[in-house]
């Protein structure tokens, strides 16, 4: 069986990635980022698997979770004959039958990807993130005119507890000394940050599946130094590099209309403390429209039902029935 579809999987933790590896089958070819972070046991891949080396130290909302993307995508350009790629987490499960997903994928009328216009307002610059917020309702267009640089462990807020640990230094004293490199740094990169290199900015869901011709049509924009040098330090630029550059040039869609990420994660049931994947959310995610294909945050030990299905094979007949 020839794999048609790769599926690019940016993971942190074997568990859920190890469920996922079962669900899929060999009509999917997977290729494996794990966080350098994150420890990597000997752990058998799947034959349609692969680990994509080298690893790369992630942090959320930096450069390095869009130098790992790129990674992914450019191993399985490499490997060939793939008319679609599929940006997952290493924590997300399909929430429909393989049968489904795979003609899903195959339609290439349809381009699964979210592309937001952030509205451009200069005046932002130097602005705090709060009161950018507050004027715009929500984050986005304060990122185009702050750079940040969260590609290390104290510059990172989402780092503060490895932080403390790795330094030896309490947390609330790494807040105060994170905040005071910022402080510098924000200065020294505002003054040496290029203008966007595009003349609209956009945003969407960090996951999405494009087909070959749109992966080839915009993959030179993104090698492109003064693309690399402007997103290198925008905030959270995997929300924002791809989108940016279909936003820029929609004919690379090839008249594929772009019918919003294929991703679903409940951030409702996260905020009221259910932080993982369980059959209430699996029902959620299939009520959230045709163009959703995966949902997010499955922990195996929060969900051990949904992990034993997987574990005997049955995850379609006992966790998909009926979807």
């Amino acid at each position: 069986m020839t794999a048609r579809i790769a599926v690019l999987v940016l993971a942190h933790r074997t568990a859920p990635l190890h469920a996922l590896l079962r669900v899929l089958d060999a009509r999917f070819r997977v290729f494996v980022h794990m966080d350098a972070k994150a420890d990597w046991p000997a752990m058998r891949l799947p034959p349609h698997a692969s680990l994509v080396e080298p690893r790369i130290e992630v942090f959320w909302g930096g450069w390095s979770m869009m130098q790992a993307t790129l990674s992914l995508l450019d191993a399985a350009r490499a490997a060939g004959g793939f008319r679609r790629y599929v940006l997952v987490s290493g924590d997300a499960l399909p929430v429909v039958p393989l049968d489904r997903l795979e003609a899903a994928l195959l339609d290439e009328a349809r381009e699964f990807v979210d592309l937001v216009e952030v509205p451009d307002d200069p005046a932002l610059a130097g602005m705090a993130v709060a009161a950018a917020t507050e004027r715009h309702g929500w984050v986005q267009p304060w990122r185009r005119y702050n750079p940040t640089a969260w590609d290390h462990r104290l510059l990172n807020p989402f780092q503060r507890d490895a932080a403390a640990r790795h330094y030896g230094v309490a947390q609330d004293r790494i807040d105060w000394i994170r905040g005071d490199v910022e402080r510098l740094l924000r200065d020294v990169l505002a003054q040496l940050r290029p203008p966007c290199p595009f003349p609209r900015f956009w945003y969407g869901a960090q996951w999405w599946a494009l087909t070959a011709d749109t992966v080839e049509a915009i993959r030179p924009a993104a090698a492109r130094p003064e693309v690399v040098r402007f997103f290198r330090y925008i905030q959270v630029p995997d929300e924002h590099l791809i989108q940016t550059i279909l936003g820029n040039t929609p004919a690379a869609l090839g008249g594929r209309r772009a019918v919003g990420t294929p991703m679903w994660t409940d951030h409702a049931r996260r905020a009221q403390g259910t932080d993982t994947l369980d059959r209430a959310g699996f029902r959620t995610a299939a009520a959230r429209g045709p163009q959703i294909l995966f949902a997010r945050k499955f922990d195996p030990d929060k969900a051990p039902d949904i992990a034993a299905a997987i574990a005997a094979g049955r995850y379609a007949e006992e966790v998909l029935a009926g979807g």
